[in-house]
């Protein structure tokens, strides 16, 4: 019996010992608990969603892994996407802990009761914890209410006193951070780069996080989050005042000296989601060449469609500021001798407006200028030009972004030289007027010594009230300031002896058409980045001016400013050349006389006839 209790005895302690060791291998081994000694990370890849979905990438429907680990796939699909300049900054908000209460164990996350309210959550529990299916619930609700909800949790996160920034991502997209406690973190995006217009939403994270098969814990957690992109742009038009309405906004215009031109600067707003874009500064720089002068008349109108916008009807806006309200300010100035300058201000509460109610509309100012009547104004292709600046900045853009684009308004004249075939006639005594027949109206003008400048602003609606032009006493008459337009030139007087034409001469101008595109300086991706080519603006030359009289192809010569600037095609030339009358017989001197006394001679001749008649009938 001693034997076998002995044999039993040590069958017992091995058995025991046996247990024990698997029982701490399974602890060692096992990562089903959580290993409260380590530290955690998290790494954030940031990616462009509306340039990869414009390059036809595949990002939605469950294409990438979203389960906290390393993705290879997404990281090689969108690596020319990549977002650098991008800030999030994180807090912890709370511990993870187990409660058991009544048989019922689960996982719980505390978190603090300013958050607890801000995500509409009642403590139930009376010790501020909920699972992650309740957190993940509540902040869905509260960012189902757009901006606002976005912002609560903005606002709370920056008004932290634990918050942290990250390193701004680098040009792979990627930041990260290290050494982390073991809690619930919230993350926001708070500093994004110009072209992101889409924050997206505040999320939670775990450290450690249960893998998507529920069988471990892991502590460095990968996140792919992808924004969406967008940046304002810019056009400025410009038209001739018509009437009828009836004339589109363009990029270039003609008109004559005294004209007044509509001018439209439109930007399509970016969009506006949280605190993190909203426009903090929003200016227009406006120049004129200095034969442009402002109408001071500005106003601010909101449309809803591009093309609403580009048609500026004031009907179709969706709200109008006048020059007079508070939300914007105009300053004009002359910038120097050669351009004029109008800064448009967007204030403070016209940014507070802009980011409440204009998200992705689009912003349009409207004024108007006047061509002046003077030496000022550039004829040819060179054009007056008219260039235009936006400043802009959102809340957490360091550095403020700028998109520029053109406008130009041509403007031509007449160079006529009249000629008489002997030399001998008097310029001074030829008189010409000059109809616009494309516009039916009679040319207007101011000058003299035969230097006309259009003043178009006061048409003549008849040959009575047209402007009588008269050359100098060299014969040459200038006349500026006409838009490319079909003309009559008719002359109604010349000097003593010389004979009119014929005929009117019809001439055709047909304006200098230049090609002008905006720049686009804020890019959304490494492919755009490196293959931009309008950084500035663009501008080729495109149709030159052109001009005929009588059908037939005529020379333009060049205009040269005071200033010394050169510009070609600028005015029509063209020679006027009167002959003599023919020479009739004159009154007076022989000839006169001989065909007197002939014609007295046969009276006399006819009176002595008729008196023998007389007599033979007496006899």
């Amino acid at each position: 019996m001693g034997k076998n209790f002995l044999k039993g005895v040590v069958s017992f302690i091995l058995a025991m010992l046996l247990v024990m060791t698997s029982v701490q291998e399974i602890f060692a081994a096992t990562e089903d608990l959580i290993d409260t000694n380590r530290r955690g990370s998290f790494t954030i890849y940031k990616y462009d969603l509306t340039a990869a979905e414009q390059d036809d990438v595949q990002v939605s429907g469950g294409v990438f892994e979203n389960n906290g680990k390393e993705d290879i796939k997404a990281k090689e699909a969108l690596m020319n996407y990549a977002i650098p300049g991008v800030e999030f900054t994180y807090l912890q908000i709370g511990d993870i802990h187990t409660d058991s209460r009544k048989g019922s164990v689960q996982l719980l996350y505390d978190i603090p009761e300013e958050l607890e309210k801000i995500l509409e959550l009642e403590d139930h529990r009376k010790n501020h914890s909920y699972t992650s299916t309740e957190l993940n619930k509540a902040l869905k609700e509260l960012l189902s209410k757009g901006t606002d909800g976005k912002n609560q949790l903005e606002r709370y996160l920056m008004n932290s006193e634990g918050k942290k920034a990250m390193p701004v991502t680098d040009e792979e997209g990627k930041t990260a951070a290290t050494g982390l406690p073991l809690g619930l973190y919230l993350i926001v995006e708070t500093r994004v780069p110009a072209n992101v217009h889409m924050t997206i939403d505040p999320f939670f994270v775990s450290i450690p996080m249960t893998d998507s098969e529920g069988n471990a814990w892991f502590y460095d957690v990968e996140v792919y989050p992808k924004n969406q992109t967008d940046i304002p742009d810019l056009n400025k038009l410009v038209k001739q005042r018509d009437d009828n309405g009836k004339l589109p906004y363009e990029d270039v215009a003609t008109g004559s000296e005294g004209d007044v031109m509509d001018y439209i600067l439109v930007s399509h707003l970016p969009q506006i989601t949280s605190e993190a874009t909203y426009l903090t500064k929003y200016v227009f720089v406006d120049k004129l060449d200095i034969g442009l002068g402002y109408n001071q008349d500005t106003t601010i109108r909101f449309y809803s469609t591009e093309a609403d916008a580009r048609e500026n009807k004031k009907e179709k806006a969706i709200q109008i500021w006048d020059k007079d309200d508070v939300f914007f300010q105009t300053i004009y100035a002359e910038e120097n001798r050669q351009r004029n300058k109008m800064t448009v201000i967007i204030t403070k509460e016209g940014l507070k407006e802009i980011n409440t109610n204009f998200s992705a509309k689009w912003i349009v100012i409207d004024y108007s200028c006047n061509i002046k009547s003077n030496q000022l104004p550039i004829l040819g292709d060179s054009g007056n030009i008219n260039d235009v600046t936006l400043e802009w900045k959102r809340t957490n853009m360091e550095e403020v972004d700028t998109l520029e684009d053109r406008a130009k308004v041509y403007t031509f004249g007449l160079n006529i030289k009249k000629n008489f075939a002997d030399n001998k006639g008097n310029a001074l005594d030829v008189q010409f007027v000059l109809q616009n027949q494309t516009d039916g109206h009679y040319i207007k003008a101011k000058g003299e010594n035969g230097n006309y400048y259009v003043t178009d602003s006061d048409k003549g609606t008849s040959e009575k009230e047209a402007t009588v032009f008269v050359p100098a006493e060299d014969g040459n008459l200038k006349i500026y300031g006409l838009e490319a337009n079909t003309y009559v030139l008719t002359e109604i007087a010349t000097s003593d002896g010389y004979s009119l034409l014929k005929d009117s001469m019809v001439i055709d101008i047909v304006s200098t058409v230049d090609n002008i595109i905006p720049s686009r300086t804020t890019l959304y991706d490494i492919m755009d980045k490196n293959n931009n080519p309008n950084k500035t603006l663009l501008e080729t030359a495109g149709r030159r001016a052109n001009a005929s009289v009588d059908g037939k192809a005529a020379n333009m010569s060049e205009f040269s400013s005071d200033e010394g600037k050169v510009s070609i095609n600028a005015k029509v030339e063209l020679a006027v050349l009167n002959s003599r009358t023919f020479q009739l017989p004159q009154t007076g001197g022989w000839g006169t006389w001989i065909f007197t006394f002939a014609g007295c001679g046969a009276a006399l001749a006819g009176v002595i006839l008729v008196t023998k008649k007389s007599k033979k009938k007496e006899v």
